[in-house]
C-alpha cells in the first residue's frame, strides 16, 4: 500500500444564488433598446454620508439610501438589478412603512399591487431586517389580497375576522401597535450600517462618489437620450400630464416631468385641505418639486377637483374643477377608497 502524498480532490467553487431581481430582469428586457438592455450587476456598493449615518434621528440614514437609489435611477440611470439589491430592499421597505402610516395596508396595496419589484423588495428586507411581526403583517396581507375572494374570506376566518375588509382594518391597528413597541426605522439604520457593502463618506465626497458610479454604466449616455425621447412621446399623449401642466401653468411653474406617487390622504400633501383621498403627482417644475393632487368632494352630487400645492405649506397656488369624465381619465380606480 503506497503512502505517498496525494492531492486532495479539487473542491468545487460554490456559487453564489443568482438574486431574483436578476433573474426577473433577465425575463423582462429584451435587449431592443438601451433601457431594456439589462447589464447585470455593476454597481454593489452602498454610498451613504457621514452626517446621516451620525445622526441621532435614524431616519436621515434611511432618508439617504433612499436619495442614494433615486440618484442611480433618475440621473445615473440604472436599472433595478444593476445595482446593489440591498439597496431596492431599502427604498420599498421605507415605502412600505410611508404608505401604510399614511392609509394603511389597503392603500398600500392600492398603490403598489401590481409592482411586483416593490412588493419582492419589501418582503426581502423585512426578512433580512429580522423584523418579523412586520414581515407577519405584510405576508398575510399579501395572501388577502391576492388569493380568490372565497380563499381569502377562507383564511381572514381562520384569523378569527368578520371579513377581508375587517382583517385589513385590523392589520393596520396591529402595525401601529408594533410602531409603538419597535419603530422599524430604528431597526432599519441598525441593518444598513451592518450591510458590508455600505460605505460611509465624508458628505463633501458624495457628489464624487456618484459620478463615479454613474461613469460605469457604458449605456448612460444612449439611455438618457431614449428616456428623453419617450418622456416627451409619453408626456405629449399623457391626459394626466396634461392635467397637471396645466395647473403649473396657472401658478405660472414651466414642467419639465412629472410622476405619479398614488393615492395617499390629502393632509399629506396639503395639511389645510380637505380630510379626503387623493391621487397625487409630483411635478418637477423651475421652481422646484410641486404636488398636484386629483380628488373628489359631495355625496349624491359629486365634484371632481385638483390643486397644486407647495411642499412649503399654505394655500394651493393652482386649482381645476374637472368634469367625471377627466377625472376618470387622469385617476386610477381606487381599491382602497
Amino acid at each position: 500500500m503506497s503512502l505517498e502524498a496525494t492531492e486532495p480532490p479539487p473542491v468545487e467553487a460554490i456559487e453564489p444564488p443568482v438574486p431574483w431581481i436578476v433573474q426577473y430582469q433577465r425575463a423582462q428586457c429584451s435587449g431592443a433598446s438601451p433601457m431594456t438592455t439589462f447589464q447585470g450587476l455593476i454597481c454593489d456598493e452602498m454610498v451613504l454620508p457621514q452626517s446621516a449615518a451620525d445622526h441621532s434621528d435614524p431616519a436621515q440614514l434611511v432618508l439617504a439610501a433612499d436619495a442614494w437609489v433615486d440618484a442611480l435611477t433618475n440621473q445615473a440611470l440604472f436599472l433595478p438589478g444593476e445595482f446593489a439589491q440591498e439597496a431596492l430592499w431599502s427604498y420599498y421597505a421605507r415605502d412600505y412603512l410611508m404608505q401604510v402610516n399614511s392609509g394603511g395596508h389597503a392603500q398600500y396595496f392600492t398603490n403598489r399591487g401590481a409592482d411586483e419589484v416593490a412588493l419582492r423588495c419589501a418582503q426581502s428586507a423585512l426578512k433580512s431586517m429580522l423584523a418579523d411581526p412586520h414581515l407577519e403583517l405584510f405576508n398575510l396581507q399579501l395572501r388577502l389580497k391576492r388569493l380568490k375572494p372565497a380563499v381569502a374570506r377562507k383564511l381572514a376566518a381562520e384569523h378569527n375576522y368578520r371579513s377581508v375588509k375587517a382583517a385589513l382594518k385590523d392589520l393596520d391597528k396591529r402595525f401601529a401597535e408594533i410602531e409603538a413597541k419597535e419603530p422599524l426605522t430604528t431597526r432599519h439604520k441598525t441593518w444598513l450600517k451592518s450591510l458590508r457593502k455600505v460605505k460611509i463618506a465624508p458628505d463633501a465626497e458624495m457628489t464624487g462618489h456618484l459620478q463615479r458610479v454613474a461613469q460605469a454604466n457604458k449605456l448612460l449616455p444612449r439611455r438618457k437620450m431614449e428616456a428623453d425621447r419617450v418622456r416627451a412621446e409619453t408626456l405629449r399623449a399623457s391626459p394626466e400630464f396634461r392635467a397637471v401642466k396645466a395647473l403649473c401653468d396657472m401658478a405660472g411653474l414651466s414642467i419639465s416631468n412629472f410622476r405619479p406617487m398614488g393615492f395617499a390622504p390629502m393632509r399629506s400633501v396639503w395639511a389645510e385641505g380637505p380630510n379626503v383621498r387623493a391621487c397625487i403627482y409630483r411635478a418637477e417644475t423651475d421652481k422646484g418639486a410641486r404636488a398636484a393632487a386629483f380628488y373628489r368632494e359631495g355625496g349624491l352630487f359629486k365634484r371632481y377637483l385638483s390643486v397644486l400645492v407647495d411642499p412649503g405649506g399654505g394655500l394651493p397656488i393652482g386649482s381645476l374643477s374637472l368634469t367625471e369624465a377627466e377625472y376618470a381619465e387622469i385617476v386610477p380606480k381606487d381599491t382602497a377608497g
